[in-house]
């Protein structure tokens, strides 16, 4: 489980850097799918904010209080998800956190009204539920291949 975990992580580090949109990112996903991969809580709850916190400072600088709402989305969404077993619905109640949570400190770094504030994330957030829901889909596919894989296996011996 170590090494699988490890290559997880290293490809989704290697995600953070390879030119993607901010908001077509597999660690929100990884952050929803995480309970389904192991029951260790400190896992599931540390290890999607620990990555966002390291790859971030090597990223373009955010603001503290909105890398600190970021975090918070990525410490709940674990929490989240293993309460609510559907993936999809996992994966919409994520992003409306992140658009809760992420553009409030948006809102109160830049001001302005707060109404304008969350429309006009709304672009942008709809984009991170459309690779939230493509990354999560691409591990539901990955979980059943898996599955069905061990079953075959365990059928012929």
């Amino acid at each position: 489980m170590v090494k699988n975990i490890s290559i997880i992580v290293l490809l989704l580090i290697a995600s953070r850097f390879i030119g993607l949109p901010a908001n077509f990112s597999p660690l929100l996903a990884f952050a929803v799918v995480i309970p389904r991969v192991t029951s260790h809580n400190v896992i599931q709850y540390l290890l999607p904010a620990a990555i966002l916190l390291a790859t971030n400072y090597f990223l373009e600088p955010v603001n503290l209080l909105i890398l600190l709402s970021m975090v918070l989305v990525f410490l709940a969404t674990p929490f989240i998800s293993s309460h609510v077993k559907h993936l999809g619905w996992s994966s919409i109640s994520a992003v409306l956190t992140w658009h809760f949570f992420v553009n409030g400190a948006v809102w109160v770094v830049s001001g302005g009204p707060i109404l304008e504030t969350y429309v006009l994330a709304i672009p942008f957030d709809f984009k991170l539920l459309i690779s939230t829901g493509l990354y999560v889909a691409l591990f539901a596919c990955a979980e059943k291949m898996y599955l069905s894989f061990k079953l075959l296996k365990h059928e012929g011996n």
